[in-house]
């Protein structure tokens, strides 16, 4: 039970009002949480599909598949393992594994992509001379040539898929312009969330408890689950303080959670269950609390619940009926 007093000019009122139970809380949380991810994920989805349509995004998807393309590692966009991949196209290990082989070494041999060939294909020999199942080598030397051995062409073909997947991917993803391309796109997607992401929470977490919810500054789930939010003194929390408060949490249960794996989330969660008042991060900050608005209401301040006591009791002289609680 949490009790707060406010002194008036007439004495002291005490205002008493229920905790909001966990079970409550954490349904709200989970309500907020469910809409948030949801309209962002529609609304991302909505401007995701303008912006992969627009001329500029279009043309820099060009740029990087012809220089996957070019690198030789890539076939229409498609990476050389899932090419071969192909069971029609490549029937046996067999043509999988020298379709592979060609694209490493022509890849390994481009000086447009590799800046130091002759070290980058030394490198690739070494692998190949040390490559080895049980106690058979894969590979051996043929004069200055490294060359297959007589092994199977699975084996081969899972020592060129590694090699793709470990070593040859990691230098085409290193060289300058690819780079570039690739960083471009997925910024793109970030900063598309980050930016859509603002926008939803600060509708949810905003303006809904400054418009439609503000008595209780109650969130949709806070609604449903009949949880308001006090201040210290009892009263709605104040619009200024309301909105120092909605850009702490933006801050640190938006931007700090979307780039730290939701630290700043488990420890408030911590702070919920385990606190004696349970308060979140927000509310020990704020210094305001969670409570049960089922059969209560939070006043906007002293003054209306002043004047909300003063009509309770002028209706309890005219009505002998009313039972006041």
């Amino acid at each position: 039970m949490e009790t707060v007093q406010q002194q008036q000019s007439s004495g002291p009122i005490e205002v008493v009002y229920k905790k909001a139970k966990l079970s409550k809380r954490f349904f709200s949380y989970f309500i907020d949480v469910s809409l948030f991810i949801l309209s962002t994920f529609i609304l991302f989805s909505l401007t995701n599909m303008a912006v992969t349509a627009s001329g500029w995004y279009k043309n820099k998807r060009v740029q990087l598949n012809q220089l996957r393309n070019d690198s030789g590692l890539y076939v229409d966009g498609v990476d050389i393992i899932t090419y071969t991949g192909n069971n029609e196209m490549f029937p046996s290990y067999e043509n999988k594994k020298d379709r592979i082989s060609d694209a490493i070494i022509n890849f390994y041999n481009n000086p447009t992509y590799i800046g130091d060939v002759v070290n980058t294909v030394k490198g690739y020999d070494n692998r190949r001379l040390n490559a080895k199942s049980g106690d058979t080598n894969l590979f051996i030397k043929s004069g200055d040539t490294v060359i297959e051995n007589t092994v199977s062409a699975e084996l081969l073909y899972n020592f060129y898929k590694n090699e793709v997947e470990t070593y040859s991917m990691a230098l085409l993803i290193k060289f300058p312009a690819y780079f570039y391309l690739t960083s471009f796109t997925f910024l793109t997607s970030i900063i598309q969330i980050v930016v859509i992401g603002t926008v939803m929470f600060t509708v949810f977490y905003l303006v809904l408890p400054l418009t439609c919810f503000k008595r209780g500054r109650q969130t949709i789930g806070m609604k449903l689950a009949n949880v308001g939010l006090i201040s210290v003194y009892a009263d709605n929390v104040t619009t200024g303080k309301f909105v120092g408060r909605f850009f702490f949490e933006l801050a640190i249960f938006f931007y700090l959670n979307f780039f730290s794996f939701l630290i700043p989330t488990f420890v408030t969660v911590a702070m919920v269950i385990f606190s004696k008042t349970n308060s979140s991060l927000v509310n020990y900050v704020f210094n305001d609390y969670c409570v049960d608005i089922t059969n209560q209401k939070i006043y906007f301040d002293a003054l209306e619940r002043s004047e909300s006591s003063i009509k309770l009791h002028e209706m309890s002289i005219e009505n002998k009926d009313l039972t006041l609680k």
